[in-house]
């Protein structure tokens, strides 16, 4: 079984007709489209929709998920009203886009077993500064001690929460949530996917994500195979300071002769996403990655 290839045509950088013109000159079956910067549901009508659906079918592909993209993780409290009136609004677009995969990005998952709220070192408390004999030192205030920060595990009995909420609601519109995660931790993200039961959810796997937490790519998926709904394919490679920076395709660490025959092999049916979601040559980068995976795969 092939791979069903999609673009996200955000990356091509040009507006959505004609980014979707562009991506058709390429060997991929599915666009992958944001919900927040090129189909926003306060701006497509129902016929609107559906010349979208149209034109991208004319030029034989098909719509391969919608990603919700927000600046915070999915149960921030900061804008979390807002971001769950903008996740319910996407989702109301999925039937008539044909598509059933919206992305969310969650974030780290919280450690579901620590209890305790971990302090600051550095913080000065009242036993290090008078504050009664100084009204200008830092000691915390009344108002601030009592506005304690919730524990690991209450965050993550929050973000439960949200994620069966949300799951609820998909199962009604046939949408499967796919969850873009900040490292594949095998604990807590064991325990969010069997405590998240009132819909379907899926894991989103990114081989950037892999290199830049200092797992390899192949060996992530063999993992999470089973609960992978979504593939992103970018790559990266780690920096000296422990982190990661996403790379042009093939520039990078992940195994580009290795990961695509494991993708293959896994039979799924999964849409594989080739991004590029930074550098100033995004869409002749994608091009080019589309290049080397024919390249891998000739029946591709």
């Amino acid at each position: 079984m092939g791979l069903r290839l999609a673009v996200a045509t955000e990356d091509f950088g040009q507006t959505l007709r004609q980014a979707i013109r562009l991506a058709a000159q390429n060997p991929v079956q599915g666009l992958r489209l944001n919900a927040r910067s090129e189909v926003r549901a306060s701006e497509f009508t129902d016929t609107g929709l559906r010349q979208l659906r149209h034109f991208i079918g004319e030029h034989q592909m098909q719509v391969a998920g919608l990603y919700y993209p927000s600046r915070h993780s999915l149960a921030d409290p900061q804008s979390l009203d807002q971001r769950l009136d903008g996740i319910r609004a996407a989702m109301g677009l999925m039937r008539r886009l044909g598509t059933t995969d919206l992305l969310l990005r969650v974030g780290r998952i919280p450690d579901p077993t620590k209890q305790v709220v971990e302090e600051s070192e550095d913080a000065p408390n009242n036993e290090d500064v008078d504050s009664l004999r100084n009204p200008f030192s830092f000691a915390p205030s009344l108002s601030s001690s009592l506005t304690r920060q919730p524990s690991e595990a209450e965050q993550f009995r929050q973000l439960v929460e949200i994620l069966n909420d949300l799951a609820a609601e998909a199962n009604r519109d046939g949408v499967v949530l796919q969850l873009i995660l900040s490292g594949y931790d095998v604990k807590p993200l064991k325990a969010l996917l069997s405590e998240v039961t009132a819909g379907p959810i899926a894991v989103v796997f990114d081989s950037a994500t892999s290199v830049m937490t200092g797992r390899s790519p192949v060996a992530v998926f063999r993992e999470w195979y089973q609960r992978v709904g979504y593939v992103r394919l970018r790559d990266a490679r780690k920096d000296v300071d422990g982190g990661g920076i996403e790379v042009p395709l093939g520039e990078g660490t992940v195994d580009w002769t290795e990961l695509p025959a494991v993708l293959t092999e896994a039979e799924s049916r999964a849409w594989v996403c080739i991004e590029r979601t930074g550098g100033d040559s995004r869409a002749e980068d994608v091009i080019r990655a589309i290049r080397i995976l024919k390249e891998t795969l000739p029946g591709l």
